[in-house]
């Protein structure tokens, strides 16, 4: 069961988390290009159908809207969705929707999208759940499609512990390490591509295969 510290309590601050990551704070250091760089890096594009997990206030989806894409929000917190909502007012090709664990019980059928992806959101999910929701996130995603994360993310243990020491600014949350999650896609086929901005944040990416192989 997850530990009721870490679940997602950000109705309290919801109307003020656009207003810090704006602030360019430490954790937030370079927010806009690590969205901006996942909506690259998943090659979003006209009539994509795509999905946000842990969408929040919407920053994220308004970017894949903006390129044509059908774009559906996932998140815990109702006060988050109300503004994204908010944001995206009635445009067609947005939804959103209140889910408890949305990385772990997606409420979709297999290959439902073209594109799976999250930012600032996967920190949240306890770290022996992290292969559930990994595998989880690609049942959702098309053969062929993409998939792609941004967050605080360490390269390995050594890279954490350093991080942790250097950086007081730093919470205690489950921040994913590049090393394990490579061997997670491993085992599923793909390869994990990976990119830095800050010294404890990264842009991942994977390629789902277009024909599965079996696996013993």
């Amino acid at each position: 069961m997850e530990d009721t510290k870490k679940t997602w309590s950000f109705n309290t601050w919801a109307d003020n988390y656009d207003r810090i990551v704006a602030s360019g704070t430490q954790y937030y250091a370079r927010y806009n290009e690590v969205l901006d760089t996942v909506v690259e890096v998943a090659s979003i594009s006209h009539g994509q159908r795509v999905l946000d997990i842990g969408t929040g206030t919407g920053n994220l989806a308004l970017r894949c809207l903006a390129r044509g894409a059908v774009v559906v929000g996932l998140d815990p917190s109702e006060r988050m969705l109300v503004r994204a909502c908010e944001k995206v007012g009635d445009n067609p090709q947005a939804e959103f929707h209140q889910v408890e664990q949305p990385f772990l019980c997606i409420p979709y059928p297999d290959s439902s999208f073209d594109a799976v992806m999250s930012t600032y959101a996967f920190h949240h999910v306890p770290r022996h759940l992290q292969p559930d929701s990994v595998r989880e996130m690609l049942r959702v995603l098309r053969p062929g499609g993409l998939w792609a994360l941004g967050d605080v993310i360490f390269e390995d243990e050594q890279a954490e512990r350093r991080a942790l020491l250097e950086y007081e600014w730093l919470e205690e949350e489950y921040f994913a390490r590049i090393d394990k999650l490579r061997l997670t896609f491993a085992k599923l086929g793909m390869e994990l591509s990976a990119r830095q901005f800050t010294p404890v944040t990264w842009v991942l990416w994977a390629t789902k295969p277009a024909h599965s192989e079996k696996r013993s």
